[in-house]
């Protein structure tokens, strides 16, 4: 049994690597993930327990109870859809740059490299500003811990460093072989169920009072000073971060085996599933707030509680029981942060890889020992801590992390899919996960929900507008694409040529490329003949 089993990965280690070489790319990364690890993977980054936490306070005074609901169950439908698009084209395209890969594939060649570019900065974005609302999120539970435990708050300055400190810890995690973290992501998974179970019981069951049923999923609550109609837009947001990075497991494909099925399966399955685990916890944090309009109030001021979930928890199950499932929910927010940060430094390896940073030959360069991309890890702390020094400038900063993390994702899904079904519409060849003839259709709705909410992501979330207030995406979003916009018309447009295409390989290469050089460790495919041998 033990030999067959080998016998079944060797082959599929070598499917993956010759699929890998046809994309033009050789094995630099260890292949060490299994599906299950892929799924696990998935879940533990997306996370919904720990989004939804960090998000509630957001939801209950942008709609209340009725919005927050709704929108999580239109959220969910429309993100499914997304999922169903970006899994067809992974199982044709298992590479470690995901979409910034997809868009540079799925255009034509002439505008390949633009595409690829454009892409790439929106998710790399997107992914580092996510990895810094988990790293505020932490830091946010660990201080309403210590306010439960009857200590003072903490001040700002402090979360910050606990955010960046926590964020350090998750980089020095992320130099461990990709199998090592595996193992903590199948654990990280299956605490995640259980802890989401263990709260919704204790939240149902303990609760003193509870909402009735037609206030959870009918009664609203403004408390932006703009008009419902619009609040019902901005609502979103939490929505669709807590949903954002579902395409993880592409990320990682140059890492898993199989990965042309593992990988599409991995991001469906962890649609669905956060869909649901979502609407369970959803559920049992409404039914537990009797009136949001009065809890809103009573928590708001200068003594309020560092968060909303965590007051939820405190009506529900007052005491010990509240600071257990905060502790609960600061487990879940750790794992998530890890596995956050390993998927951005997969795209940063991917974009480096092919010469779209700045100084890109430094920052591709893989740890031998372990086969990770450890100058990207070094990267990625140092922009999401930067991101992280913003609260202290802000008040709204946190909200405009979690905007600009969800428009960068939303606008890296939105190319490849809009690409699948218009100029690749004829030319795009099915994979072993497809929708068949439902593949157009699929990718034309995904893309007019994907065009709709990125707009939707710059709007502000409180009237009247101020400085303190407003909302920052569209200034840090712009600046940071200012600046890979005159880095392309000043120097990138002149050799960048995107990802390798299947169709252009015979296409030279300029000087200024960045090929795979002494950083690589060793051929896979001559291990595997070994093996064999």
């Amino acid at each position: 049994m033990a030999i067959n089993t080998e016998i079944n990965n060797i082959e599929k280690e070598d499917t993956d690597v010759r699929l890998l070489r046809e994309m033009g790319y050789t094995q630099e990364l260890y292949r060490g993930f299994s599906p299950l690890m892929s799924f696990a993977f998935c879940f533990t980054a997306v996370n919904v327990l720990a989004s939804i936490s960090i998000g509630l306070t957001y939801s209950l005074t942008t709609g209340g109870s009725g919005v927050t609901f709704w929108s999580w169950i239109i959220g969910s439908v429309f993100t499914i859809l997304v999922g169903l698009s970006l899994a067809e084209i992974c199982s044709v395209y298992p590479s470690a740059g995901s979409v910034y890969h997809w868009a540079g594939q799925l255009t034509s060649a002439k505008h390949a490299p633009l595409a690829s570019f454009i892409c790439g900065w929106f998710n790399f974005i997107g992914n580092a500003a996510g990895d810094a609302a988990f790293s505020s999120g932490f830091a946010t539970m660990v201080n309403a811990a210590i306010v439960i435990n009857g200590g003072d708050s903490l001040s700002t300055g402090v979360q910050v460093a606990i955010g960046i400190g926590i964020t350090f810890i998750w980089a020095v995690q992320n130099a461990l072989r990709i199998d090592q973290q595996g193992w903590l992501n199948n654990l990280a998974a299956f605490f995640q169920i259980s802890s989401t179970i263990a709260i919704v019981i204790v939240l149902f069951v303990m609760a003193p009072q509870r909402a009735a049923a037609s206030d959870v999923f009918t009664s609203t609550y403004n408390g932006t000073g703009f008009p419902m109609g619009y609040v019902y837009c901005i609502s979103i947001l939490s929505t669709l971060f807590s949903f954002a990075g579902y395409e993880a497991g592409a990320h990682l494909a140059e890492e898993t085996r199989g990965a042309g099925r593992a990988a599409p399966k991995g991001i469906v399955g962890t649609c669905i599933c956060s869909a649901l685990v979502g609407i369970a916890y959803i559920l049992a944090l409404l039914f537990a707030i009797p009136d949001v309009e009065t809890f809103v109030t009573n928590n708001s001021g200068d003594d309020a509680p560092p968060s909303l979930v965590v007051a939820t928890y405190q009506i529900a199950a007052p005491g010990a029981a509240a600071m257990a499932l905060t502790i609960l929910l600061i487990i879940n927010l750790y794992f998530a942060g890890m596995s956050s940060i390993t998927v951005t430094t997969r795209i940063g390896f991917a974009m480096s890889r092919d010469g779209v940073f700045p100084l890109s030959k430094y920052l591709r360069w893989i740890y031998k020992r372990t086969q990770t991309p450890l100058a990207n890890v070094v990267l990625i702390f140092f922009v999401d801590s930067l991101l992280l020094l913003l609260q202290l400038a802000s008040t709204t900063a946190f909200t405009d992390i979690l905007s600009i993390a969800t428009f960068g994702f939303q606008v890296s899904y939105l190319i490849p899919i809009f690409f699948r079904c218009t100029v690749a519409r004829k030319t795009f060849v099915l994979g072993e996960f497809n929708l068949g003839r439902f593949g157009v259709p699929i990718a034309v709705i995904a893309s007019i929900w994907l065009t709709i909410t990125s707009i939707i992501m710059f709007f502000p979330a409180q009237y009247p507008v101020t400085k303190d207030n407003m909302n920052y995406t569209v200034v840090i979003a712009g600046g940071v694409l200012i600046l890979a916009a005159t880095y392309w018309f000043i120097s990138a447009r002149h050799w960048f040529v995107g990802p390798k295409r299947v169709d252009a390989d015979s296409t030279p290469l300029p000087p200024a490329y960045v090929e795979p050089e002494d950083n690589t460790t060793k051929d896979i495919s001559s291990e595997v003949a070994t093996s064999r041998v």
